[in-house]
């Protein structure tokens, strides 16, 4: 399922816990609670949530935190050898954030993806080989060249091709969810041949998730 937005990452880590938990609806709240409490809620339905929504869970405890920082402090050391893949970690190190720029991937305005990409996507694979033990977002993004539909339907087809790349490579893609962001989110001015560059990217949210946690 393709959204059309979503909200600037810098806002979500901006939010405190405390924030979070007291207004977060029970639905979000109450995700992935540990196996000693009664569970209030299944597990989420990913593509309905936006991916703000995706990357403030599940919130986890003391002992999980730590877990998952050194989990994700070595999958992002080895993400971060391959060249053309942007590596940092967010939300307090528990989620990576990959970034790779759309002229690896694609041709200008073209949805078949190049030759390049099969390295850069190929080392993501590893993350969705145990179902559920991470929720990964595809949010895809293009320069405000062209209208406001053009980038959206391009966006959309991109990222649509890169999702199909890897359930045709048969990994689990139960838990990973595309985006089409058009051109809604630049992180530099488009006025310049080098913001446009930077604009067009894919960036992949790699989130723990509930198999992470069980022994």
């Amino acid at each position: 399922m393709i959204r059309l937005r979503y909200i600037a990452l810098i806002a979500l880590l901006c939010i405190g816990v405390t924030s979070i938990t007291s207004t977060a609806s029970p639905g979000i709240k109450d995700l992935f609670k540990k196996k000693n409490e009664v569970a209030t809620s299944v597990h989420p339905d990913l593509p309905s949530l936006t991916v703000d929504e995706n990357l403030l869970i599940p919130e986890l405890d003391k002992k999980q935190k730590i877990q998952a920082r050194k989990i994700q402090k070595l999958e992002a050391d080895r993400l971060s050898k391959t060249e053309g893949i942007e590596v940092e970690l967010l939300r307090d190190e528990e989620v990576i954030h990959v970034t790779i720029a759309a002229s690896r991937l694609f041709a200008p305005n073209q949805t078949a993806l190049l030759g390049s990409a099969d390295p850069l996507l190929r080392a993501i694979l590893p993350c969705m080989r145990v179902p559920d033990y991470y929720h990964i977002l595809l949010v895809m993004h293009s320069d405000d060249t062209g209208n406001e539909e053009y980038n959206y339907n391009l966006t959309t087809e991109r990222v649509s091709t890169i999702y199909d790349w890897f359930d045709n490579f048969g990994e689990c893609v139960d838990f990973v969810v595309p985006y089409a962001a058009g051109s809604a989110e630049p992180i530099h001015p488009n006025n310049t041949i080098a913001g446009r560059h930077a604009n067009r990217r894919l960036e992949i949210f790699i989130i723990p998730a509930e198999a992470m946690f069980k022994k």
